[in-house]
């Protein structure tokens, strides 16, 4: 598993909603997923697996105000060597 690193991807949706009897309200859709990918993996290919999820959170909340994304590789340096986590 040394030519591999475990990739999470959290995908954040926020905008404001109207919902009687406040003044204001704000609607927030979540997912978070892992993947197990190869250290040649690209930035490109990063960005097709989140714009996959960009559309399934579309699915779910229509046109948020705001859409982001957030991508973690763990890592820490052990004798000299960068190993990954997970």
């Amino acid at each position: 598993m040394e030519d591999q690193i475990k990739v999470e991807i959290q995908i954040s949706a926020v905008g404001e909603v109207t919902v009687d009897g406040y003044d204001d309200a704000y609607k927030n859709y979540e997912i978070g997923r892992t993947k197990t990918l190869t250290k040649s993996v690209t930035l490109g290919n990063l960005e097709g697996m989140i714009n996959e999820l960009f559309e399934e959170v579309q699915l779910t909340y229509d046109n948020p105000e705001h859409l982001t994304a957030k991508i973690v590789i763990r890592a820490k340096k052990d004798q000299n060597k960068i190993r990954y986590l997970g």
